[in-house]
């Protein structure tokens, strides 16, 4: 899968192989802006261009680049976001007359639970942690002056 970035802040996608760039680029007579893209759901960050910068190609319309490289973009704050959402859910779960009643009759199951809920969310927090240690690393190739000064000649914004 594709992104294209188009600016000021438009992001749509294409369903296509992320080897397209490549082929892209060694036909120059091909043209990105003739595959069909859709609305993308993903809205332009900072983050998004400077990955585009790095990792992207130029178009005629803005920069492509591969769903590939943006794996790592905000995951690490879905998984913490989730991860909240998840200790609401069991706190209420605890706190039904059901889950209380279980208790009762097998004693620690509470306690049980309360464990595991915080083996899961060390683990998350490990992997929220791993993912922004890969996004660093992502961000710190040096991007491509070229693809900024494209993205700035068509009227686009670039975080220094």
């Amino acid at each position: 899968m594709l992104y294209r970035l188009v600016p000021p802040t438009t992001v749509t996608w294409c369903d296509v192989s992320h080897r397209t760039i490549d082929l892209v680029q060694e036909h120059p007579e091909a043209d990105l802006e003739r595959l069909e893209w859709l609305p993308a759901e993903k809205p332009l960050s900072d983050d998004f261009l400077r990955l585009a910068v790095r990792h992207g190609a130029a178009t005629t319309a803005g920069l492509v680049v591969a769903a590939i490289h943006l794996t790592e973009l905000g995951r690490a704050e879905e998984l913490r976001q989730l991860q909240a959402q998840g200790d609401r859910a069991q706190a209420e779960l605890r706190a039904t007359s059901a889950m209380q009643q279980l208790d009762r009759l097998f004693p620690g199951t509470i306690q049980t639970g309360v464990e595991l809920d915080e083996k899961i969310r060390d683990t998350t927090e490990r992997v929220a942690r791993e993912s922004e240690q890969d996004l660093a690393e992502d961000l710190a190739v040096p991007p491509k002056q070229e693809l900024i000064e494209h993205w700035r000649r068509l009227g686009g914004r670039y975080p220094d």
